[in-house]
């Protein structure tokens, strides 16, 4: 027991220092709403500092300027940073942090070097007595004291003072703060000097505990980000126990697991768990107009890639050993950036284990040759088959979190993967002999990197064009346009019969096969394997590569490769006189400037290049535009082949509805029907429980009690996907088009099958690119064809409305759910879109229930109408019944005043008061 207290105080003291970082965190996710990876930099920065000041001035006053450096570093990035890319996506503004880390860090190894330096302790070292027998050192109790306190100053000040509930006005709301006379980019850049203040004043009390060592004391943001995941990135108190929590458990891990790398990984560990269960992400407040990184097309230039392959291969004959190294490291790392393509760039995840996952994979082979002598090329295909597992298990935290949050977790796990395993010496062939292998060979040639440098180059070349042609065929198939539906709208995907979990599952397998691919080639350079340098910064790293390349290109896995260590950008900058060394230093600068300005990457700039000199070509005739390209899509028969009805007519009923949110009851006892080829309206005043009743209906809401059948068949324990595969499909009100592919491929992901086989077979062929019949269908009923090769963003709002539909429409759906499709639309298009929903239903047999504001409308369109208020179904019948109903028509005046008050044409006069229903009478 006397142990288990003793080691309860030092952690408390390692939590004090965790408290303090943590704290900053959420001071800067409260007033900017970006996680900052960033943190632990900051720390180093306040620790070098205050280490150059140490002996020129007392420690009380190094400490100060240790302190307003990195508050004043923290506005610099607010500003410099962060402002510039206020409209860009969350996920981007986290990587704009680890571009920060990076340049901080790759600054400091450049001056400090990689080895711990010894700093002197300013606090007393020397021990109390705690409790009987049990001793503290003073420094640590002292640390502990400090974080307890600030974290309650912190706690009342917020709570009590103007910037405090500024600050967190901004968090809910940065429009209505705005309004109030508040700056958010004031507010941000306060609480970014706080942030990095307090990083600053954790940098000067770690740095005598831990030494000054850049690597150290960047990753101290590990478990400091485990903190503020404690208290939710908004808690003072919560992240003060999570803090205290992190320190706690890894100095008791220490105690009593004796294996290597566990006190490390426990609070990944923790991170894990917290979002298994706790489920959902952070609310990260976006923006209205966020970007995702551009995507390409998956069409390598093919012919100029085989030429320069042809070149690079010649050059190894004639540039000699060290250029063929550089040419192999950079072949390598484009690999590790592929990965990246396809998890980030393809699937939208952002994830910092890919570099973890490339070191498992050199583990299994490189221990497969060594201990039992299995050939090179039958270790390279197990390690890459046998990483797929560990790949799908990164993959599992991704069903539940997203964007930052899943950069914290895979970081967490890229961690307890290179400390636990890659870091046991047990796991890696022994603290003395190590893991050795034996050269490659293949029919008895040797491609040892060592003896035969050309050679080997020559195979890491052929393997990363089969890697990339494997990629270019899955972004242009089925399985890319699932993986780039998730990626844009997961809800949308989901209303589709897309698999949220299967693409998000896909991309990591496949991302990891590709990283365990480069970690195998990259760990065969050496006989004797080093498995420290697959370490969490280089995941971090990678990640930047591939955004400075375009990681939403094939081709920017070549552009990103060139800024990793030994490859060839390196061998270039090294030739220039006087600058030797500084190639991290110069990369960490050009991505961050990258990011800022071009989030997009390399690729993608080079795209808009090429896409300007076709455009000018098209100008002078020499090649037909887009909209004459774009028959090839249609099938040969389909422009003149009626609509069919659907395969299976089903009718959809729901008995008993009822939703409760807290004590609120937003659906009560609801029942309702609707046939095949029947148009059922649904109305009622704003708050109605219209839109909860489409989402309990169409499986996004879950947790409901009643009854929900389609032909017959109960839906109740089925979601949205396996809904939508049975003939219930949903259109949204917000649209939710996927942004990121064409009208064409919005239509095909609609219509393709949902076969599993796909993800395999779609590596080597990707299908055609013809329409299905639905799709084509679709798209002559919503007259699209001049707008299939356009993508959302550069089609009117009343075209993008039809696309949604059409889009919904492609599913083939027994039933169709429509959420104010007429909404935003003028008169004229909102008749012709009356007639549509009319063709729909009588020629298709679709049945379809329809949410809308505009009583005229629905008054004229529909075969029944159920009306709704506060939950409860107030009137049911034609739209001559409802007419003449007076609980409907007491229901809509008691909106009138609203309705009164409200503009002409708003969306609340469409609602109607009494005025909706006079016009339809």
């Amino acid at each position: 027991m006397d142990s288990f207290v003793k080691f309860l105080l030092i952690g408390l003291g390692a939590g004090g220092v965790y408290v303090l970082l943590s704290l900053g965190i959420v001071l800067i996710y409260r007033g900017s709403g970006v996680v900052n990876f960033s943190q632990g930099a900051l720390a180093l920065l306040g620790a070098a500092v205050y280490y150059e000041l140490r002996t020129d001035m007392p420690p009380a006053a190094a400490i100060l300027v240790a302190i307003a450096s990195c508050a004043a570093a923290g506005v610099l990035i607010q500003l410099g940073v962060m402002r510039p890319m206020r409209h860009a996506s969350p996920v981007a503004r986290v990587v704009a942090t680890l571009a920060v880390l990076t340049l901080i860090s790759s600054v400091a190894t450049r001056r400090y070097g990689s080895l711990p330096k010894r700093v002197p302790s300013f606090l007393p070292t020397k021990t109390v007595e705690v409790f009987p027998g049990i001793f503290a050192g003073k420094d640590r109790l002292i640390i502990l004291a400090i974080a307890v306190g600030l974290a309650v100053v912190l706690w009342i000040v917020y709570r009590v003072t103007r910037f405090g509930l500024a600050t967190t006005g901004v968090a809910e709301n940065e429009v209505a703060t705005a309004a109030m006379g508040w700056s958010p980019g004031m507010i941000a850049a306060g609480n970014w000097a706080a942030g990095g203040a307090l990083a600053g004043l954790a940098g000067a009390l770690l740095v005598p505990i831990t030494g000054l060592s850049p690597g150290a004391l960047v990753l101290a943001v590990v478990p400091a980000l485990a903190a503020s995941l404690v208290g939710e990135f908004r808690s003072f108190l919560g992240t003060l126990v999570g803090g205290l929590l992190m320190g706690v458990l890894e100095s008791e891990t220490t105690h009593y697991v004796k294996a290597p790398g566990w006190a490390s990984a426990m609070p990944f560990i923790v991170i894990i768990l917290l979002l298994m269960f706790r489920g959902g992400a952070l609310p990260l407040r976006g923006h209205l107009a966020e970007r995702l990184p551009k995507l390409g097309e998956g069409k390598p230039p093919w012919i100029f890639t085989t030429i320069l392959a042809v070149l690079l291969w010649l050059s190894f004959f004639a540039f000699g050993t060290n250029w063929t190294a550089a040419i192999v490291t950079t072949l390598v790392y484009g690999l590790l950036v592929l990965s990246l393509v396809v998890v980030t760039g393809f699937a939208g995840q952002l994830s910092l284990a890919q570099f973890a996952l490339a070191g498992i994979g050199a583990l299994i082979a490189t221990r497969m040759n060594a201990a039992w002598g299995v050939p090179f090329w039958l270790t390279l295909l197990a390690g890459v088959v046998f990483t797929v597992p560990i790949g799908l298990i990164v993959a599992l935290p991704a069903v539940r979190a997203r964007g930052a949050n899943l950069a914290v977790v895979t970081l967490g796990l890229a961690t307890v993967i290179t400390s636990v395993v890659l870091g046991n010496p047990d796991y890696t062939g022994g603290p003395v002999t190590g893991t050795v292998v034996r050269p490659p060979t293949l029919f008895g040639i040797q491609f040892d990197y060592l003896g035969h440098t050309d050679r080997y180059a020559l195979m890491v070349l052929v393997l990363l064009l089969i890697a990339c042609w494997c990629v270019a065929n899955v972004r242009r198939s089925r399985s890319g346009r699932r993986m780039i539906a998730v990626r844009s709208n997961e809800r949308a995907a989901a209303s589709l019969g897309i698999s949220v979990v299967s693409a998000k599952l896909y991309a990591f397998g496949l991302g990891a096969a590709i990283a365990a691919l480069g970690g195998i080639l990259l760990a065969y350079v050496n006989t004797n394997i080093n498995f420290a340098q697959f370490d969490v910064l280089t995941s971090i790293n990678l990640v930047l590569y591939a955004v400075l390349g375009g990681v939403g290109f094939v081709s920017g896995s070549a552009f990103g490769a060139q800024l990793a260590p030994g490859t060839f950008g390196e061998f270039l900058i090294d030739k220039i006189p006087n600058i030797q060394g500084w190639f991290p230093v110069a990369a960490a600068v050009l991505l961050l400037v990258t990011i800022v300005l071009n989030a997009d990457g390399v690729a993608a700039h080079t795209t808009r290049q090429k896409a300007a000199v076709v455009d000018r070509l098209r100008s002078l005739g020499r090649r037909p535009d887009r909209a004459a390209r774009a028959v090839v899509h249609a099938p040969a028969t389909s422009a003149d082949r009626p609509a069919r009805p659907v395969a299976e007519p089903k009718t959809l009923e729901i008995r008993g509805l009822a939703v409760a949110f807290g004590g609120v009851k937003a659906l009560d006892g609801v029942d309702l029907e609707v046939a095949p080829g029947e148009i059922v309206g649904l109305i009622g005043p704003n708050g109605a429980g219209k839109t909860t009743l489409v989402d309990a209906a169409s499986g996004f809401l879950r947790g409901y009690q009643g009854r929900i059948t389609l032909g017959g068949k109960v839906l109740d324990g089925n979601g949205a996907v396996l809904r939508s595969r049975r003939g219930l499909t949903r259109s949204f009100q917000s649209l939710e088009l996927f942004e990121d592919l064409t009208v064409a491929d919005n239509l095909r992901a609609a219509s393709d099958e949902r076969d599993i086989g796909a993800y395999f077979t779609n590596l080597v062929k990707r299908g055609t690119r013809k329409l299905s019949d639905q799709a084509a269908v679709a798209i002559e009923q919503f007259e699209l064809w001049d707008c299939v090769d356009k993508f959302p963003h550069e089609l009117s709002y009343a075209q993008r409305r039809l696309v949604g539909i059409a889009r919904s429409v492609a599913t083939s759906p027994s039933v169709l759910l429509l959420d104010e499709p007429a909404a935003g639309l003028d008169d004229v298009s909102t008749r012709e879109l009356a007639e549509l929903i009319r063709r729909l239903a009588a020629e298709r047999s679709i049945g379809v229930l329809l949410i809308e504001h505009d009583i005229s409308m629905v008054m004229g369109l529909c075969d029944r109408i159920v009306a709704l208020n506060f939950g409860r179904v107030i009137g049911s019948g034609t739209p001559e019944e409802i007419r003449g109903d007076a609980a409907v028509v007491a229901a809509y005046l008691g909106e009138q005043d609203v309705a009164e008050e409200a503009p002409a044409g708003s969306a609340v006069v469409g609602a109607g008061g009494s005025a909706g229903l006079e016009t339809a009478r």
